[in-house]
């Protein structure tokens, strides 16, 4: 059986190309794991000051939203970044990154009706009604209703609220 030295070097450019794809779909794994590894342990290091019973509020506010966006970042946990940015905003309800936090994590996790009770619970909270806070509150409102709930004729009425 004879076989042509190009066959041969077609198969062995064949077999090179395929270890060669196997090596780029295994190398990012590994990187990736220590990467996780060490936003877990970020969040972990977050995790144990806000839990700190010593510290002031303001401190482990400010813990939580620290483990809040590396559970969105790092780890693209939308849902655990919102449950962080709950807890971050309980304890520091005048915090606005906190607010504004637990909004972009309940809209990426597409937690809308949550994040619609949020915002009107904000605007029913807020005691001077005048704010940027407020107004924040009021936009990402409009935004939600314009957007994912597909509700014009809120986003039209607010629109009309606000501008007053």
């Amino acid at each position: 059986m004879r076989t042509e030295p190009s066959s041969i070097i077609l198969v062995l450019v064949g077999v090179l190309f395929v270890a060669f794809l196997l090596f780029k779909l295994v190398r990012p794994s590994f990187s990736s794991r220590a990467k996780r590894q060490e936003v877990r342990q970020k969040i972990a290091d977050a995790k144990q000051r806000a839990r700190a019973r010593g510290s002031d509020p303001i401190r482990r506010a400010a813990a939580w939203r620290e483990a809040a966006w590396a559970a969105l970042r790092g780890l693209n946990r939308p849902s655990l970044a919102a449950s962080y940015a709950r807890r971050a905003e309980r304890l520091d309800p005048n915090d606005e990154e906190a607010v504004g936090l637990l909004a972009v994590s309940l809209r990426h996790a597409a937690r809308y009706r949550a994040l619609e009770r949020f915002l009107w619970r904000r605007l029913a909270d807020d005691p001077n009604q005048q704010g940027i806070g407020f107004l924040r509150t009021y936009d990402e409102l409009i935004r939600l209703y314009d957007g994912p709930l597909r509700r014009p004729e809120m986003a039209k009425a607010l629109r009309r609220f606000r501008n007053r």
